[in-house]
This record gives structure tokens, sequence and C-alpha cells, in this order.
């Protein structure tokens, strides 16, 4: 899977793909549960609503600056 072909799906079909990376780091932002993953070779963001238990944003990426905000 690459990046490109990723950030080209239905957002619950990144979702299914992103549950089955690897898991680096969470934070919490504006009110949201933010969660890392690894996926092949690129990383991807998830953005989670806890009191509405449902995904806010996916974001997709490959740039390293992306992970300061998780302390990587």
């Amino acid at each position: 899977m690459t990046l490109f072909h990723f950030l080209g799906l239905e957002v619950d079909q990144q979702a299914a793909l992103v549950w089955q990376g690897e898991c680096l780091a969470a934070r919490e932002e504006g009110g949201h549960h933010a969660l890392l993953y690894r996926v092949g070779d690129f990383y991807a963001e998830i953005l989670y609503d806890l009191r509405k238990s449902e995904i806010v944003h996916i974001k997709g990426f490959n740039a390293r600056s992306h992970l300061i905000p998780y302390g990587l």
C-alpha cells in the first residue's frame, strides 16, 4: 500500500488499514484523541472524538516533521 493509494480511499477503508498498522504514540489535541500509526512505508494519524465514539479525521503522510507533536 502506498501513501498515494491510501489517500484515495474512503475514510472507512483508510481506518481499516490504519487499525492493522503499528500504533506508535497518542496525544490529546483540541478535545480529540490523536493516534499515530505506521502503515507500511508511511504514517497515519487518526483524530478520534471519545465523547461521540467516532473518527473525526484521518491524515496520511511521509514527512517526519509531522511526528514532532508526538515527541518522535
